[in-house]
């Protein structure tokens, strides 16, 4: 279902080029060094350099994991995804099933009943009833929590452990989905870093960036904890490198390490976006004819946002005053790439509903690659500005007003 958040915080991201960090030791974890060979790849932004929107150990796998371990004739045929009504679907090819909500934070969406399964073609399928929860998806006092119970077969829980960027991202596989987003995802940080340190099962490590724009990485306490090589990428990101890991809880087998200042090529800031309108140019040669009436060539139709918004400063919750400047608006240009991001906490890109994209029908559809909702989802375009004005808006250096314009790169 469609986000219910009436005034979500946005965001703005830059592109990612870390070329010159390419086969570049990272980091390292005990002996192992943590590299990426990416010297042809620019990362559309640091999202997709982190994560490459999606999870190598997904929240499916955590399914089938637990599915294969209580030897359920399940095991195998398990899928979880966010369908057309944008609501979060759990499906197996095997045996019909219940679903109850156990405990923590219900982000799937499956609320206090004990739901069962329906046949609809050959999958045996819950369509969970409430909203799926936008924002990151991280350990709150206790496992997030749901209890399957196989036609004939014994319970099994699965269990959400760990922190992820969002759900949609959680419900992905690199590699695997097939869409402009998986381009990079096998090789992001999370992927890079899980698979060199040969974790399986229910482990992995997954970087993200939280709701305040602060780059994390979370990881098995068994893993062990990183020390930088790469200067650069660690300023890049926002650590020190004085930076101690903390445990999630008692309960959880995964830690977490925050960086200390906010990540650079991201902008979050605390308040809601003031206004985004859109206008369209459209290019074409016309001319008069001699007897009345002109004959016209459309060559194309090009749509720009206009986003304004609120800079926070040395007065506010948080300053991001010296981070525009410093860490921010030097990653990008005119002509440059710039990400808007409609409602942080939903990483799908945005889509008109009626709309064709690259010989693709929306026909006014959810589903994991788009979201149709006004205002929501990745807006991907070009930065049209070269100049701001940081002036302030009143005596106190509290706020900053802010405008700019990013040109679609979808052309109608």
């Amino acid at each position: 279902m469609p986000s219910l958040d009436s005034s979500p915080n946005f965001a703005l991201l830059t592109e990612c080029d870390l070329r010159d960090l390419s086969g570049v030791t990272l980091y390292q974890r005990s002996t192992t060094n943590i590299s990426i060979t990416m010297a042809d790849v620019v990362y559309l932004d640091m999202m997709d350099f982190l994560h490459g929107y999606s999870a190598t150990q997904s929240i499916t796998d955590t399914l089938e994991y637990v599915a294969t371990l209580a030897g359920s004739a399940t095991a195998g045929s398990w899928s979880i995804y966010i369908n057309t009504d944008d609501r979060v679907v759990i499906s197996n090819t095997a045996l019909s099933f219940t679903l109850d909500h156990r405990k923590g934070t219900d982000y799937l969406g499956a609320g206090d009943a004990v739901l069962s399964s329906t046949l609809v073609g050959a999958n045996h399928t819950i369509e969970l009833p409430n909203d799926w929860l936008r924002g990151n998806i991280t350990f709150n006092s206790a496992l997030n929590s749901y209890r399957i119970t196989p036609n004939t077969e014994s319970d099994f829980d699965l269990e959400i452990d760990g922190e992820y960027q969002d759900l949609r991202v959680a419900l992905r596989n690199p590699g695997t989905e097939n869409d402009a987003d998986d381009d990079n995802a096998t090789l992001s940080l999370s992927h890079i870093d899980t698979t060199t340190m040969g974790l399986s099962g229910l482990n992995s490590i997954r970087w993200l960036i939280d709701g305040e724009g602060y780059a994390v990485v979370s990881y098995p306490n068994a893993v062990t904890d990183l020390s930088w090589s790469s200067t650069k990428l660690r300023n890049l990101l926002g650590f020190t490198g004085d930076e101690t890991a903390t445990a999630l809880g008692a309960t959880s087998n995964y830690q977490r390490l925050r960086a200390s200042f906010p990540c650079a090529m991201v902008l979050l800031p605390t308040r809601p976006v003031e206004r985004h309108q859109l206008s369209t140019d459209t290019m074409a040669t016309a001319r008069r004819k001699l007897g009345g009436g002109q004959v016209s060539n459309r060559l194309a139709t090009y749509t720009t946002s206009r986003v304004s918004f609120y800079l926070d400063a040395a007065a506010d919750s948080r300053d991001l005053y010296q981070h525009w400047t410093d860490r921010f608006i030097s990653y990008t240009g005119p002509g440059q790439r710039l990400t808007y991001v409609g409602e942080w906490g939903d990483s799908r890109r945005h889509s008109p509903p009626m709309a064709v994209i690259d010989g693709t029908y929306i026909n006014n559809k959810y589903g994991e690659f788009y979201t149709i909702q006004p205002e929501r989802g990745r807006y991907i375009g070009r930065l049209n500005e070269a100049q701001f004005d940081l002036n302030y808006a009143g005596r106190l250096n509290r706020r900053v007003p802010m405008a700019l314009s990013i040109e679609h790169d979808e052309v109608r």
